[in-house]
C-alpha cells in the first residue's frame, strides 16, 4: 500500500435500505465507495494521497489503521446506535486509528458516532423539526471562523443536510464546536487529535440526492442547490491533513 493512503470507509446502508440500483446513473456500480474516488479522488492525489474506499457492509476489509495516513468516515442510512456487527468492526477499528492522533473527518452518521463512542455524555437525538433534507446555512462559531477546516468559506456557508437525529453536546465533553445551525447545537466540530466531524454531506453532489430520495416523493428536492462549499471543505481537510500524513 503506498505510504500516502487516504481511506474513505463506507458504510451507507444494507441491501434492504441501500438500492444500489438507484444510484446507477452517478456510477455504473451504484456503490458510494465508488462515485466518492470518481468525483474526489483527483483532488486527494492534488495533496499527495491516494485515495481509496472500502464499504465495510459489503464485506471489504478495512486495512490496517498504521497503513493509513488519513481517513473519512461516511454517512449511514442505519441509526449508529443499532446493534450490527460491522457497526461494532468499524468501532473498534477506530479505536485502533484514533491511537495513532491522525486526521479523520466523520460525516453525518460518521460524525454521530465518533460524539457518542469516543465522548461521555453526548446524546444522539431526534430532530424535534425532523428530517432535514436540503442545502442549508450554518453558523460558524468563533472557533470555527479561526479553524484549518473552514478557511476560504463565509461565515455562513450552506452545505447539503439529509438528517433526522442530531447530536446534543454534553457540557462535559471535551470537543470544539464549529458551527451550530437554528436548531442543531453541533454540526461541525474538532474532536481533538486532528479529528473533526460535521452533520453536513461534503462528499455530494444534488444528483446523489435524487438518486437518495428516489424512492421518497414527499422530499422537496429544489431545496438542494448545486452551490454548497463541500468541496471547500475536502480540499481544506486533505490540505490540513497533509501536515500529519
Amino acid at each position: 500500500m503506498p505510504d500516502r493512503t487516504l481511506l474513505y470507509i463506507s458504510m451507507m446502508g444494507e441491501s434492504s435500505l441501500y438500492h444500489v440500483d438507484d444510484y446507477k446513473q452517478i456510477c455504473p456500480s451504484g456503490l458510494e465507495k465508488d462515485w466518492i474516488i470518481s468525483w474526489h479522488g483527483a483532488l486527494a492525489k492534488k495533496y499527495g494521497f491516494d485515495m481509496v474506499s472500502a464499504d465495510i457492509i459489503r464485506g471489504d476489509i478495512l486495512p490496517s489503521p498504521d497503513q493509513i495516513s488519513a481517513a473519512i468516515l461516511g454517512g449511514t442510512i442505519h441509526l449508529i446506535l443499532e446493534d450490527r456487527l460491522w457497526l461494532k468492526q468499524c468501532l473498534k477499528w477506530l479505536q485502533e486509528y484514533r491511537k495513532l492522533q491522525r486526521p479523520l473527518l466523520g460525516i453525518c452518521g460518521g460524525h454521530q458516532m465518533i460524539a457518542v463512542n469516543f465522548f461521555n455524555g453526548n446524546k444522539l437525538i431526534e430532530r424535534s423539526n425532523g428530517l432535514l433534507a436540503g442545502t442549508y446555512k450554518i453558523h460558524l462559531s468563533e472557533a470555527g471562523k479561526d479553524s484549518a477546516l473552514f478557511q476560504g468559506l463565509t461565515e455562513q456557508p450552506q452545505f447539503n443536510f439529509a438528517n433526522g437525529y442530531h447530536i446534543i453536546p454534553a457540557t462535559e465533553a471535551d470537543m470544539n464546536i464549529l458551527a451550530t445551525t437554528e436548531d442543531s447545537p453541533a454540526v461541525a466540530v474538532d474532536y481533538g487529535g486532528h479529528w473533526y466531524g460535521c452533520q453536513f454531506h461534503p462528499e455530494t453532489r444534488k444528483e446523489t440526492w435524487k438518486c437518495f430520495f428516489k424512492r421518497d416523493s414527499a422530499i422537496d428536492l429544489s431545496k438542494y442547490k448545486s452551490d454548497h462549499g463541500g468541496v471547500q471543505i475536502l480540499d481544506n481537510f486533505f490540505k490540513l491533513s497533509q501536515s500529519f500524513a
